[in-house]
């Protein structure tokens, strides 16, 4: 390839990013791309002569920059404009304006120009916008539109382009920028130019350059901005305009900025999970957790999701891998910071960072811990908020109990029981309600009744002997507050005992009604054959009587 190609070259790569059409040699000098070498000449010494004067030079027509262009910015602008290799560059990006008289050997429609102008001037107030200008640029010497009669020049004028949706301006520049780039009448322009130019280091091989390279350096100004932008989601939006250049070419575009942060966080993550595994006290976890979570959300999380905004445009950066590994990583600090214990509530940071590495989307094994970490944590601070409050004043009461009957004071742990009946009421209601939804809660509630049962139902055995009444009543809520089979019988037998005492009659003390299932006659004649029975000692010992009654007879008549 010719000479042109490294200028050319050289020139594109200084052009490549947002800066695209802010950089461009004629936007900064004011200068037409028609401009005789001659004409940019005179003006270069005018805009040099003016400032040794210190006078401002107004550049007409030029589009306003963020800051005035310095002299040292000009006089590469003005550098650029003198070599033709890299002045044809700038001519492409820059406008073309319509043909004139002045240039009749122009070979393009005046369509090609419009369209042309059309795309800079959109993909240049989209760049400006998306770097915070904010200036809508205009083609050199236009005057907008005009003002009624009696009007003074106001913000009506800019607000005009200000209110344009920036999305439009990427829509648009996208779109004609592909039209035009389809069209050969563009690369005719071009080698016009270069006939016009008339420079023996300027050939035609610098239109082979560009139109290779074309595509590149437009996508470039949009994928510069992915590292800066402050909001990913639609910038990844505006990309998805520019997806007819190649997928190759915008994912390699997105990936030159993207990889210095990819590769810082992924630095970053792995120093602070080995941190955190290093540390072995739960004081050293909790402080290490605290630490790490910390440097995930403010410096790892942000370039996870900014990264997962353009995971979809080719890049070959394991943005997937970093996502779950950072999740994975804010699971771990979670529970760190809330270990499974009954003494201690989960802190709310835990829940925070869990739904944060539900957000990045990892892979599917991850969200299933992470979701299982969550729904423990879920249970751990129900058990607090609402279980704990009902279990703990019940267990102490048990408690209480079971060391009143441990000396022997039946009485004292008969009273204590009873008046715990009401919040073993309520622990047995939020079973069914509030506590029905947890896996293990309700169990635990069923266990404790069943303690309660057991206690209850040990009262009524100490107290039989002496207040056999209270030992029936007691038996009788155990028999409401059992939940196992197996304390159950124990009860229904012990309760059998004390209906038997009080059926042959013994003091009781107490009018207290038992409850008794019904039983048949058939029933009763079986128990009585038995000896099951509580009459069927008073009969059969009637029987053993008469019987004795009876030898003694006979053995009074032999």
């Amino acid at each position: 390839m010719g000479g042109d190609a490294p200028a050319v070259r050289e020139r594109l790569r200084e052009l490549s990013g947002p800066e695209l059409y802010r950089r461009n040699a004629f936007r900064v000098t004011g200068a037409s791309t028609r401009a005789a070498r001659r004409t940019i000449v005179r003006r270069r010494q005018q805009i040099a002569t003016a400032a040794k004067a210190g006078v401002a030079v107004g550049l007409a027509g030029a589009l306003p920059l963020p800051d005035a262009a310095g002299p040292e910015e000009l006089r590469t602008a003005f550098d650029v404009l003198d070599h033709p290799q890299r002045r044809i560059v700038d001519e492409l990006f820059w406008f073309w304006e319509a043909p004139d008289a002045s240039d009749a050997s122009c070979p393009c429609e005046p369509e090609l120009h419009r369209q042309h102008d059309e795309a800079v001037r959109a993909h240049a107030r989209a760049l400006d916008a998306a770097l915070g200008d904010g200036e809508a640029p205009r083609r050199p010497g236009a005057g907008g539109p005009k003002r009624p009669a009696g009007k003074k020049k106001g913000r009506g004028g800019p607000q005009r382009h200000a209110a344009r949706p920036e999305e439009e301006h990427w829509q648009t520049a996208a779109r004609l920028w592909r039209k035009l780039l389809g069209q050969r009448a563009v690369w005719a322009h071009l080698r016009h130019r270069i006939a016009a130019l008339d420079d023996k280091r300027l050939t035609e091989t610098a239109v082979t350059v560009l139109e290779a390279e074309v595509r590149r350096v437009l996508v470039s100004a949009v994928a510069g901005l992915a590292e800066r932008t402050r909001d990913p989601a639609r910038l990844a939006r505006y990309c998805t305009q520019w997806t007819w250049t190649g997928r190759g070419v915008l994912g390699e575009a997105l990936e030159e900025q993207l990889t210095p942060l990819y590769e810082s966080a992924e630095r970053e993550l792995r120093e602070a999970g080995e941190e955190l595994a290093g540390a072995f006290t739960e004081y050293d976890r909790k402080a290490a957790a605290t630490a790490a979570a910390g440097t995930l959300r403010a410096r790892i999380v942000p370039v996870v999701e900014r990264l997962d905004a353009f995971a979809d445009f080719g890049m070959s950066l394991g943005v997937g891998q970093l996502s779950d590994t950072t999740a994975l990583l804010l699971n771990n600090c979670a529970v760190a910071l809330s270990p499974t214990s009954e003494t201690t509530p989960p802190v709310r940071d835990s829940f925070n960072l869990l739904d944060l590495a539900l957000r990045l989307k990892p892979y599917e094994g991850t969200r299933r811990t992470i979701e299982q970490n969550r729904a423990r944590l879920d249970e751990a601070g129900v058990w607090f908020d609402k279980a704990k409050p009902a279990f703990d004043p019940v267990v102490k009461v048990l408690e209480t109990a079971a060391r009143q009957l441990e000396r022997n004071d039946a009485h004292g742990a008969a009273g204590t029981l009873e008046a715990a009946v009401p919040l073993l009421h309520e622990l047995r209601r939020l079973r069914r309600g509030a506590l029905a939804g947890l896996p293990d809660i309700p169990d635990a509630v069923d266990r404790l009744s069943d303690s309660a049962a057991i206690l209850f139902n040990n009262c009524a055995i100490a107290l039989a002997a002496g207040d056999g009444g209270r030992g029936l009543r007691l038996l009788e809520l155990a028999e409401e507050f059992c939940t196992s089979q197996e304390t159950r019988g124990r009860i229904g037998t012990n309760r059998l005992l004390l209906d038997q005492v009080r059926q042959m009659g013994l003091p009781h003390g107490t009018s207290y009604g038992v409850r008794r299932p019904r039983k048949s006659l058939g029933t009763h004649l079986e128990e009585i054959y038995y000896g099951t029975s509580p009459i069927a000692a008073k009969v059969w010992t009637s029987v053993v009587v008469l019987l004795i009654i009876g030898l003694v007879v006979v053995v009074s008549g032999g």
